[in-house]
């Protein structure tokens, strides 16, 4: 596969997604703030949400790959590399010999379960501060984050938190060894930057930081999870790259309900975006700082202060029009939805978005700018009706339940790590 990710909005084709499994049924709730959790899920009810989500890619022609299903064929791929992989996974969650050990007698679908699931320590060793010999990684629902597609090239993220560290080393693997993914370019991995790590530390960036805007416009935040020097790395890693020109930074708070970019802005058509308005629009005392940075091959530019982030984009030569989550009236509603992902649409092509049903004055917002409010069922049951209607200038905004997935502490755009987009119409 080619992988080709030009835009935020173009129609999607292929995409990576991880349906919660057991990882999730296990998490004790002495264990949620280490787990990075606000509350302990109900898997079968999250199971059924994220069903609902993934049907709904489908209905409209979407290939999903899911995570779980991909490490399993890529351990399958060379037993030597597999056993590498154990033995790096031993060292940095320093396992016991005997948990290594059954790692190497594990087959390829144990082993990908084990990988992601966990290991429950024996009985006559489980207490408060070990109920595990292998943590489990929950947050792979959040499939966003581990690696970022742009252009035809890949980024492997590196992740801020422990309990998500794992996930960036599953994905490098996948994407070494699996032979749907083997042979596209890889840009920047940041577990290959031994120099600036020892300068920095751990260079965090996550994919829920980097969005493209449009074709050579990146925006990436500075944020809980992503450094600023990692995104200097970036910046000097895509600059020699076509067709990459403009580089937006956006310097957010260190907050967990804005842990990424993607919690405050995200594209849902050719000239609108879906924003949090106290931290990306002028008036307000929460104004986030936008620095935008030419990445024209050879530029020596190293930064221009803009009042806002939209007037960073208009400089870009991108007009957007951004539509308030929470509705325009309340900052309580629009600081509560953001919380709960209003702002963190998914975009399966230009006026087709997805987004949690249980953000009312958000969904009121965007019947106010035309969006028709479609349940996930009625989608899939009629989706040629609304692909005509989106293709004819229609716009539509597809609600998923979320009473569980929403817990997770990210929406749609968290879940999903797209592989393959058409590219947006000259």
């Amino acid at each position: 596969m080619q992988l080709e990710v030009f835009s935020e909005i173009g129609r999607l084709r292929e995409v990576m997604t991880h349906r919660p499994g057991r990882e999730v049924d296990c998490m004790p709730p002495a264990l949620m703030e280490d787990l990075l959790f606000d509350d302990i899920l109900h898997g079968p009810s999250a199971r059924e949400e994220h069903d609902a989500f993934v049907a709904v890619l489908e209905a409209f022609g979407v290939t999903n790959h899911d995570i779980q299903t991909l490490l399993e064929e890529a351990l399958a791929v060379d037993e030597a590399h597999t056993g590498q992989l154990i033995s790096l996974v031993a060292q940095r969650e320093q396992l016991r010999p005997k948990v290594e050990s059954l790692l190497r007698e594990l087959s390829p679908t144990e082993l990908a379960s084990a990988l992601i699931c966990g290991i429950a320590a024996p009985p006559e060793e489980m207490r408060q501060d070990r109920f595990f010999s292998l943590p489990p990684v929950p947050n792979a629902l959040m499939a966003r984050d581990p690696a970022v597609v742009l252009g035809h090239g890949l980024i492997i993220s590196s992740m801020k938190r422990k309990a998500r560290e794992r996930e960036a080393l599953l994905s490098r693997f996948i994407h070494n060894m699996h032979p749907l993914l083997t042979g596209n370019a890889r840009y920047l991995d940041f577990q290959e930057q031994p120099e600036e790590s020892m300068r920095y530390g751990n260079l965090s960036l996550e994919g829920g930081d980097v969005l493209l805007l449009s074709e050579g416009i990146v925006a990436v935040g500075v944020s809980e999870r992503t450094m600023e020097r990692s995104i200097d790395l970036l910046a000097e890693t895509l600059r020699p790259l076509e067709p990459f020109r403009k580089l937006i930074m956006v310097r957010m708070p260190d907050s967990r309900s804005q842990m990424h970019l993607d919690t405050i802005f995200t594209r849902v058509s050719e000239n609108e975006c879906l924003v949090y308005p106290p931290m990306l629009m002028e008036g307000y005392a929460e104004t986030l700082s936008t620095v935008s940075i030419d990445l024209t091959p050879g530029s020596k530019d190293l930064g221009r202060r803009h009042r806002s982030f939209f007037g960073a984009t208009k400089e870009a030569g991108l007009d957007l029009e951004p539509i308030p989550c929470g509705g325009s009236k309340s900052y309580i509603q629009q600081s509560r939805e953001q919380w709960t992902d209003g702002a963190n649409s998914f975009a399966l092509a230009p006026g087709l978005i997805v987004l949690y049903r249980r953000n009312d004055a958000t969904l009121e917002e965007l019947q106010r700018y035309g969006f028709e409010v479609v349940l996930s069922r009625e989608f899939v049951a009629d989706v040629e009706t609304h692909r005509a209607a989106v293709e004819a200038g229609g716009k539509r905004v597809v609600v998923i339940a979320s009473s569980e997935l929403s817990r997770a502490r990210g929406g749609p755009r968290c879940m999903t790590m797209p592989l393959r987009r058409d590219p947006l119409a000259a």
